[in-house]
């Protein structure tokens, strides 16, 4: 372009571990070596990929780069809400009848982006709820429809922006099997580096399949919720550290669902 300045850009491709978008995962695994976390004891733009100051950031953010040099960061700050600048990236999908990625601004309501956006839940059926942030996210239910999507609100709401993922569920959906789904695929995605998250993960999906085979004992949940409080605190990387909310949000939404298996 004639700026007198070129650099080189190399592509990585990585095999596929969900843990490997954990940020120090992913740079273990662009060095080659097993795609785990590590302690960050040091920050990454102190000592990164190859104990060389590093700036990682997602493609969703590199994006935006031109357009706030070229319209400045004021216009980019005028989007969203006081926490939460810009737009967010979602892919929507489940029980609605729009599918898709859609980009909206931070602070739109969930109810605007399902029923606005989305058309709502096919066939007539009734919503129920949906998960946000992918894998890891909590589930939000019907009542809290109106909440604002921004980084603050979703996390009050016992879920995360995370990845994106929007799944809408309908009034068919077990909540439980919801968790148990969700938690069974983490369990596999688990690096099995640290003992809470390897063993936490495991033992609370031994007790969500006794449950849904209806096989549940008194104390079940209240044991599923101090072991997803010690995962939570004790997982070296945000895979363990996210894991609990499948099973702590519906937990919290959807107990008597619980109580009936």
């Amino acid at each position: 372009l004639g700026s007198g300045f070129g650099f080189d850009v190399e592509v990585h491709r990585g095999a596929g571990a969900f843990v490997s978008g954990e940020s120090s995962a992913l740079m273990t695994a662009i060095e080659g070596r097993v795609g785990e976390p590590r302690p960050k004891y040091i920050r990454t733009a102190v000592s990164g990929i190859w104990g060389k100051p590093s700036n990682l950031n997602n493609v969703e953010t590199w994006a935006t780069v031109p357009l706030i040099i070229s319209k400045g960061a004021g216009w980019f700050a005028g989007i969203g809400t006081e926490g939460s600048k810009g737009t967010k990236i979602f892919s929507l999908v489940g029980k609605v009848n729009n599918t898709g990625l859609v980009e909206v601004p931070m602070g739109m309501t969930l109810r605007k982006v399902i029923f606005d956006i989305g058309g709502g839940v096919p066939g007539g059926r009734k919503f129920k709820a949906v998960q946000t942030g992918g894998p890891s996210g909590g589930v939000i239910p019907e009542n809290c429809l109106d909440l604002p999507i921004d980084f603050d609100e979703l996390a009050k709401a016992g879920s995360m922006m995370g990845s994106g993922g929007m799944i809408v569920m309908d009034e068919d959906t077990c909540m439980v099997d919801i968790a148990r789904y969700f938690l069974n695929f983490l369990a596999g995605e688990s690096c099995g580096k640290c003992l809470p998250c390897r063993e936490g993960i495991y033992q609370m999906l031994k007790i969500l399949n006794r449950i849904c085979e209806g096989k549940g004992e008194e104390g079940d949940i209240e044991l599923l919720e101090e072991i997803s409080e010690v995962v939570k605190d004790a997982s070296l990387c945000a895979l363990g550290q996210t894991a609990p909310n499948p099973v702590l949000s519906t937990i919290r939404y959807f107990r008597n669902e619980y109580e009936a298996h």
